[in-house]
């Protein structure tokens, strides 16, 4: 074919090749908007969605609070009623403890007899509320109460008013919101598990700010900024998407108003026509190589060309198998060509000596600084010839900046007539893997020597704090002992002290063991004694192990279960509770005052015949734990560094003996965590179900009868519903107080009466007491109302019976306990009698004493004894204290040493450094764990009187006192 026409039929192939693939472009440039439009409307979908019930969520929470801060009016309008003579620094102290901003007392005139306030005088701040009608009606009907959230001097309050009862008058309770009360609930709430795909950006707008973006730049903008932004760098495109230009690129997008917010979604150019540009590129690739055939098959090879091709392909074939990157340099034309290459590896690539000023770039950005000169030198294509002239080949060792290793070698390829080399291949390969395994061992070795180091100085710091751990389950049982002999002629009371002995009992085995349990473990001589265990046993157990310390820190403990159809496994009971304890322990110790500790389990279907799987989950708010940690949370002697700063006491093991038993059951323990928001532990377990399983049998005189069930929450509300109905009952349920009085009165008016109620004590709009006080005057008399707790109900018993309560029955509920509690009425306890001991009338003792059980146990022996105790706990506290007390205060001082923010010793010699001598002279007696008798030279060398070690024996301290008393005179 003569070379003009061979030239226009490729011409005109090549323009067909273009025109197809501006078709190509067009298509899918539509598609890829079309595609566009459907992800828009899917995300306005949701997010509308999402601020609907953000809306309605925020408006319970006001709720909630206003009736809160109600509740809380009225327990100081019936505690001024009650005491009479209530003062100002009663007031303080109430308001203190109830974290009210302030508080005002008023007259019958509305004038001001005493307030206590952190803002100044309130009478400025309320005085126009205090003159509205809705509040001043209040003094003509007393009964009424007014509570609303109000904007005061641009800030918010919620602010509530009722009358008094103790005379006439009002009084006013009002609580400060922060940013964070006034805010959304969470910042990530409304586009919380929803993926914005392909990398979009979704910002969320109200009035003059933005609400909640994914993006931390749209954060920091304000409403007015991100409309800017739209208006002045956008080009509408069609179907309402626009194309917008800002300085992070070109994005697509539209910007729809949802009820009072303003939304922008957007999503970058790249993403949005991903598509398209990876079709194109595909296609342009093979276009090109389709061209580039038949440009092969057109053309006509020398001979010579084809022999060098041949022998380069040779040698390239034969370091291929070895090398992952092979070039050919030219040294003559300066050019490079890339013979082969490997995926994805693009530093590889880039070592390309193709100029100078591109050399030095790759390299800087690719070789690590300690090889860059060298490398250089080795590449450097002008001296390459001369030290090639005497080497078939040279080799280069170098480390990227990824720390990878890598090998370069060259090796000459062509030669001229004077034997100069002028080609040259270049092959380089990773060569990581090699030199890992060189440095293993050695580093191996010193890793062990690490290890053997950290590990050595955590089991002294072990060894150090295990007389006070293991001593404090021995102060309650022997604590309990003593009392539980003082009190034989009441059954009950004794079994409840034997009850708490068996379990602190079991809880000290388990810590006793804790060092050789991690022995065994690492040498494989543990075994687990598998039996049948009664699964609302061990909850029990857990709750009243934790209850004393749970109660010292004022925590919020739930604990619920889901779905629990077997209540019989067979397992490991004192594992599982070792597992548990250790958990929940953790949890207690390291979450503040006030919060909350979620302990919930649940049971799964499992894929073994016989068996059933338990999800045992401890979630927490409290400190939480650094990335770093997490990484080590289950090694031995592991502590983080903040938590032993706090003072945190503990002995490191208890996660690693955990995992291990873990493990070694078959099951898995997984965390989740994140610093200053909390920890969550999940427990998952596969056991074999037992042959001896309690069956929930039928109550005949319930069958077919209605039952509702009252819960604010709804996952129990469920739960116990699903329990009421194997036992072939009618369940309904609400999560309202309120309604459940609308429903227990609609049903005795259709002649269709729920014949069994079961009622939660706290819920946030009615509790479960008022509840049953209402629901008793519209029903039959005789109907069961159960009382469901998480509490200890004792306090409330006889104003709950009072009401109508027929019984009480604790969280986690299980079916066993549910069919019990339908069927059988409840014991009333009794009231708990100590004898005294006639010898110490009158003294008066000052308790020094961080643990709450400990502190409980020592106040019930002292005031049985017959002293008056006061307890603080804490060394600075007992300091503190004594500086401010009368000099006749006190006769005696326990102290306890192990304190977490001052030692009993420091505090002894800052007592005895007191200016007041009799102060300075008080008897100071060490009651602690550390029982060793260099402990005790500590004790007396500080400037304590005696020495008593815990566990606490009632006559070793009787002796004591009476040896301190008698010197007294």
């Amino acid at each position: 074919m003569p070379k003009d026409a061979r030239s226009r039929r490729n011409q005109l192939f090549l323009l067909a090749l273009i025109v197809v693939g501006i078709g190509v472009f067009v298509l899918f440039t539509n598609i890829d908007r079309a595609m566009l439009r459907q992800t828009l409307d899917e995300t306005y979908t949701y997010v509308e969605t999402r601020l609907h019930l953000y809306e309605v969520d925020a408006a319970n929470d006001r709720i909630k609070s206003l009736t809160r801060l109600q509740d809380k009016a009225a327990a100081l309008r019936d505690e001024m009623t009650i005491k009479g003579d209530f003062t100002p620094s009663d007031l303080n102290a109430f308001a203190d403890t109830q974290r009210l901003t302030g508080v005002l007392v008023l007259d019958g005139e509305l004038q001001l007899e005493m307030q206590s306030t952190r803002d100044g005088n309130a009478m400025q701040l309320w005085k126009q509320q205090l003159q509205s009608d809705y509040v001043r009606d209040i003094l003509d009907c007393p009964q009424k109460s007014y509570a609303a959230n109000i904007e005061q001097d641009g800030k918010l309050y919620d602010f509530a008013a009722l009358a008094r009862t103790d005379a006439p008058g009002l009084l006013i309770a009002y609580v400060k919101k922060s940013s964070e009360d006034v805010g959304d609930l969470t910042v990530g709430y409304l586009l919380d598990h929803f993926p914005l795909e392909d990398g979009g950006v979704a910002t969320i707008c109200q009035d003059d700010r933005v609400l909640t973006s994914n993006s931390t730049a749209q954060l920091n903008r304000t409403s007015e900024e991100c409309r800017q932004l739209y208006n002045d760098k956008q080009t509408r495109v069609s179907g309402g998407i626009v194309e917008l230009h800002s300085n992070r690129g070109v994005w697509y997008g539209s910007r729809r108003n949802i009820s009072k917010y303003e939304v922008f979604v957007f999503f970058p150019a790249g993403k949005v026509f991903l598509t398209r540009n990876i079709i194109c590129v595909s296609y342009l690739a093979l276009s090109v190589m389709i061209f580039l055939m038949v440009l092969l098959l057109q053309s006509r090879a020398d001979k010579d060309a084809l022999k060098e091709t041949q022998k380069r392909m040779g040698i390239i074939t034969a370091l291929g198998t070895a090398y992952d990157s092979i070039m050919l340099l030219d040294l003559k034309k300066n050019t490079v060509e890339t013979l082969k290459d490997v995926p994805g590896e693009e530093q590889y690539k880039r070592i390309r000596p193709m100029q100078r000023e591109e050399m030095l770039r790759c390299t800087q950005a690719i070789v690590a600084e300690p090889y860059r000169a060298e490398y250089l030198e080795f590449m450097d294509a002008t001296t390459m010839t001369a030290r090639l002239k005497k080497h078939t080949s040279l080799v280069f060792t170098g480390r990227t900046v990824n720390d990878l290793w890598f090998t370069t070698l060259l090796i000459p390829q062509r030669t001229d007539d004077d034997g100069s080399v002028t080609a040259v291949l270049v092959a380089t390969r990773d060569t990581t893997a090699e030199k890992q395994t060189e440095q293993k061992q050695q580093d191996a070795l010193r890793s062990a020597l690490a290890a053997a180091e950290h590990a050595n100085k955590a089991k002294t710091v072990f060894l150090n704090s295990m007389s006070h751990d293991i001593r404090t389950p021995m102060n309650a049982i022997l604590g309990f002992t003593a009392l539980a002999t003082t009190h034989l002629d009441n059954t009950e009371l004794v079994k409840d002290y034997l009850q708490k002995i068996s379990v602190s009992g079991q809880h000290l085995l388990s810590l006793i063991n804790d060092v050789l349990d991690m022995s065994r473990i690492e040498s494989g001589t543990i075994k687990l004694d598998n039996a049948p265990v009664h699964l609302p046993d061990v909850l029990h157990d857990l709750r009243t192990i934790i209850q004393g310390n749970i109660s010292a820190k004022q925590l919020d403990l739930y604990v619920d279960t889901q779905d629990i159809q077997h209540e019989d496994i067979i397992t490991d009971k004192l594992r599982l509770n070792q597992i548990l304890l250790n958990i929940v322990g953790n949890a207690v110790k390291f979450t503040p005052a006030g919060g909350t500790i979620n302990i919930r389990v649940m049971e799964k279907p499992c894929p073994r015949s016989g068996c059933t799987t338990y999800v045992f989950s401890v979630k927490d708010n409290g400190i939480g734990m650094s990335q770093e940690f997490q990484q080590h949370v289950f090694d031995s002697f592991a502590r983080e560094q903040t938590v032993t700063r706090s003072g945190i006491q503990g002995t490191g093991l208890g996660m690693a003996i955990t995992k291990n038993i873990v493990d070694m059951m078959g099951g898995t323990i997984t965390l989740k965590s994140e610093q200053g928001k909390g920890s969550e532990f999940t427990v998952t377990l596969d056991c074999k179900i037992s042959k001896t399983q309690t069956k929930s049998q039928l109550i005949p005189e319930l069958r077919g009868a209605r039952a509702l069930v009252v819960d604010d929450d709804a996952q129990t509300c469920m739960s116990v519903s699903k329990m009421l109905r194997q036992i072939e009952m009618t369940a309904d349920w609400t999560t309202s107080g309120k309604e459940a009085i609308l429903r227990a009165q609609e049903a005795h008016e259709q002649g269709r009466d729920f014949k069994a109620y079961i009622i939660d004590w706290l819920m946030p709009d009615m509790n479960g007491i008022e509840t049953v006080r209402r629901i008793r005057k519209v029903i039959e008399p005789g109907t069961p109302i159960i009382i469901l707790t998480a509490y200890d109900w004792s306090d409330i018993e006889q104003e709950a019976r009072e009401a109508g309560v027929t019984a009480f029955v604790g969280k986690p509920l299980f079916m066993s306990e549910l069919r019990a509690v339908l069927t059988h009425t409840q014991t009333e306890p009794q009231p708990m009698q100590m004898p005294q001991h006639a010898g110490y009338a009158g003294k008066k003792v000052l308790l020094v004493e961080d643990n709450a059980l400990n502190r409980e146990i020592a106040t019930a022996i002292l005031e049985q004894a017959g002293l008056q105790v006061d307890s603080v706990e804490d060394g600075t506290d007992a300091v503190a204290r004594m500086n401010t007390a009368a000099e006749d205060q006190y006769d005696l001082i326990l102290m306890d040493v192990q304190m977490p923010r001052m030692d009993g010793y420091t505090a002894t010699r800052k007592i005895r450094a007191m200016d007041d001598p009799r102060k300075a002279n008080i008897p100071i007696v060490a009651m602690t764990a550390n029982a060793f008798d260099e402990d005790r030279k500590k004790a007396f060398a500080a400037g304590m009187n005696a020495h008593v070690a815990k566990p606490i024996d009632m006559a070793v301290l009787s002796h004591t006192l009476d040896e301190i008393f008698a010197k007294q005179g």
